[in-house]
């Protein structure tokens, strides 16, 4: 697992206009920039919220990122709560 990897792509994208540029136009390739676990880069992919939360993203940085996206608060909120009953694999990244 490499949180802090993971929390520098999504504040890279929330605050840096290149960067989001970049994530948008190719987010595969934007994330290879990234040393993340294959569960981690999939997570982001997949814009898996609730997975991301769970990993250890801190919600004051991953809403903003979902916001990009044009995530719904409920939306979001749900994610989150879901998660709240799950939690990462430390080693993996892969939610139990």
């Amino acid at each position: 697992m490499s949180l802090y990897e993971l929390q520098k792509l999504v504040c890279d994208v929330n605050r840096d206009p290149v960067s989001r540029e970049a994530f948008f136009k190719d987010d595969e390739g934007f994330s290879l920039n990234y040393a993340l676990s294959a569960n981690e880069r999939r997570a982001v992919l997949e814009r898996n919220y609730g997975q991301l939360y769970a990993a250890g993203v801190h919600g004051l940085i991953l809403r903003p990122f979902s916001l990009l996206h044009k995530v719904s608060e409920t939306e979001y909120l749900d994610a989150l709560r879901k998660a709240c009953s799950l939690r990462a694999d430390p080693q993996t990244g892969e939610l139990i």
